[in-house]
């Protein structure tokens, strides 16, 4: 081997370390490393917290009430609630219908009556007017006596 290039790779070499050396300070060292891992898994829970937590028994007796895929096939499904909601919204409305239809009836009377009471107050009305003439000719009469009878 040649001298030069020897002393090249030497230097190369040299280079590298002094690289290496100035990353070093920079890496976690074997204990920082366990450190860091036991702060991490100290707030995980263990299997004995885990089992305090509920066993595959609570488990079991939560899940019990729970319907089953097979009860609850019986039930409507979305077509059939929709048509049913269809049928209701069909059999609401003509029962609306119905009582509109009703009210219609009890406002007519109602304006019927209203109508019968005011043809009875007009008559009524024009009754006490005739009354009223009456009464104002024969005063105008009494009155028309008395200036006649009275001296002047």
């Amino acid at each position: 081997m040649d001298a030069m290039p020897l002393e090249d790779v030497v230097r190369n070499c040299d280079l590298r370390f002094d690289r290496i050396e100035q990353i070093l300070p920079t890496l976690a060292t074997k204990a920082e490393l366990r450190a860091e891992i036991q702060a991490a898994i100290a707030p995980l829970a263990t299997k004995a917290d885990l089992e305090l937590l509920a066993t595959k028994a609570d488990l079991e007796a939560a899940i019990a009430p729970l319907a089953t895929k097979a009860e609850l096939e019986p039930l409507a499904t979305r077509a059939e609630m929709r048509a049913e909601i269809r049928a209701e919204s069909a059999e609401t409305r003509r029962f609306m219908k119905v009582l509109i239809e009703d009210l219609r009836g009890e406002i007519r009377l109602t304006m019927e009556g209203l109508v019968d009471l005011d043809a009875r107050d007009a008559r009524q009305h024009a009754d006490r007017l005739r009354e009223h003439a009456g009464l104002d000719r024969r005063v105008t009469a009494l009155e028309a006596r008395r200036g006649r009878s009275r001296p002047r």
